[in-house]
């Protein structure tokens, strides 16, 4: 699920060259940076991309902003917190769209629902599939919204793993408070 891999932008090297312009563009300088892909380490961290929107962050015709990975097309510290943890009064991080706040809380248990998927083509109008959700409120100015669960991402997390996720900034304090 997690993959550590040698950063694309700077070949693995942290440092990518930037060049600059004088005011009039007569004079051109290359220097040395510290990749912002990577934030200098030289590597990144991969995970799988939500089944939800396909890795694009956004779903639906009116393309809204996936609940499950929060438009990132990726899994982020929710998708982290292993199934034995997403119960009612743990804490994660996550922006909230309404007020900018980066913490919530899960206020509900897992629950089974009927989806009916948004369509592209006419023969996708009548799918639905049946979709575990979660929900969760921001601790600030208390939005609620449901979240579908992707169980190939809520796995217990290997010592190397959470290593991982912490070294590139991941919060991932919910694995140390009493369930």
């Amino acid at each position: 699920m997690i993959v550590k891999k040698s950063c694309p932008y700077c070949n693995g090297s942290g440092v990518v060259i930037v060049q600059t312009s004088s005011f009039l563009g007569l004079m051109k300088k290359e220097t040395a940076s510290g990749c912002s892909n990577c934030g200098g380490t030289g590597q990144v961290v991969e995970t799988a991309p939500c089944r939800f929107c396909d890795g694009q962050g956004l779903v639906g015709n009116e393309r809204e902003i996936c609940r499950s990975c929060n438009g990132t097309g990726r899994a982020d510290a929710f998708g982290f917190i292993p199934l034995s943890r997403l119960h009612v009064g743990t804490h994660f991080e996550r922006r909230c769209d309404k007020c900018g706040s980066r913490s919530f809380e899960i206020v509900s248990e897992i629950e089974t629902v009927k989806l009916t998927k948004t369509w592209e083509r006419e023969e996708e109008l009548r799918q639905v599939e049946l979709v575990e959700r979660i929900k969760v409120k921001c601790a600030s100015c208390t939005q609620t919204y449901h979240i579908p669960i992707d169980r190939t991402w809520h796995q217990e997390l290997s010592s190397e793993e959470l290593r991982t996720l912490e070294d590139i900034g991941v919060n991932l304090s919910f694995m140390y408070t009493k369930p």
